[in-house]
């Protein structure tokens, strides 16, 4: 009996250790299961970035390049390089699950990356439609289906309102978006850029160009006679003031010119919920220009 009574604690001592294992082993195997709620992704993209920000998955970014400053939070994240230079051995040490990019410019980095077994996201929301589309297809990726349908539903009725308030315009200023000064370049209306002018009520001045941004010449510029001169390529006041020929543009008599201290670039260049933002900032700049009458 005596045997039997040891035989029996010590098999209730070896279940009880047993369980205790189980049980450390659980606990253990929790934490990275935790840790793994939360994605690593990298974004080398500031659009995506915003994007995703948008959808609440700020804090499941891990990386992104240096143009990714849109919330601020993003600055706060590891740099992994610039927009069209990605230090790849920083991206791989992230152990990402996914990289968002680019397909505009970034398709060697993603290529690369595919190769050693890297998932993959590009995107290329180029207009409005676009960039709604894109919202509901990164907001399934990531899993946050219910707040990207929020957000493009949210999106839609600011677009359609502005679209209706720019209907009932009568007068519509002609718009010159300057990007570059050398060589001079300029927007379509199949840019994203193109599309936010004509929506919040004005007029793009080159309706079709080779690229959705394009090179053009000073004299189609003189042709197209804008009322209004958006310049984003850093060129000063004075110097746009005595361009050769340009004296005759309305834009130029007037001085109807805006640069990137009165309408971020980022408003209007990236397609993201603030394009949104940047269609309110043109049509005030519009207004401005119907009150002053010219």
């Amino acid at each position: 009996m005596k045997l039997l009574n040891d035989l029996s604690k010590y098999g209730r001592a070896c279940i009880l250790v047993l369980f205790l294992a189980i049980s450390l082993l659980s606990l253990s195997s929790c934490k990275p299961a935790t840790a793994m709620q939360k994605a690593p992704y990298v974004v080398l993209s500031p659009e995506i970035a915003e994007i995703l920000a948008s959808l609440g998955a700020l804090d499941e970014i891990s990386g992104v390049t240096a143009e990714c400053d849109f919330p601020q939070q993003l600055t706060e994240k590891t740099i992994v390089g610039n927009f069209g230079a990605i230090d790849k051995e920083k991206v791989i040490s992230l152990e990402p699950s996914i990289v968002f990019t680019t397909a505009l410019e970034q398709d060697a980095i993603a290529a690369d990356l595919r190769k050693l077994g890297i998932k993959v996201v590009s995107s290329y929301p180029k207009g409005l439609d676009k960039m709604l589309s894109e919202i509901t297809r990164l907001g399934e990726i990531i899993g946050k289906e219910a707040e990207a349908k929020a957000l493009v539903d949210s999106l839609k009725n600011e677009i359609l309102e502005i679209g209706k308030a720019a209907e009932n315009v009568e007068k519509k200023p002609k718009i010159y978006l300057e990007i570059y000064r050398d060589p001079l370049m300029s927007v379509s209306d199949e840019s994203l850029v193109g599309e936010l002018i004509n929506h919040s009520g004005g007029v793009n001045s080159f309706k079709v160009l080779e690229r959705d941004y394009s090179r053009i010449n000073p004299e189609e510029v003189i042709k197209a006679m804008p009322d209004i001169m958006i310049c984003y390529s850093r060129d000063s006041l004075e110097n746009i003031l005595s361009r050769k020929g340009w004296n005759v543009i309305p834009a130029i008599k007037n001085k109807q010119i805006y640069f990137e201290e009165d309408i971020s670039p980022d408003l209007i260049q990236r397609a993201s919920p603030r394009s949104i933002q940047g269609m309110k900032e043109l049509a005030k700049i519009y207004q401005k220009w119907r009150e002053a009458d010219l």
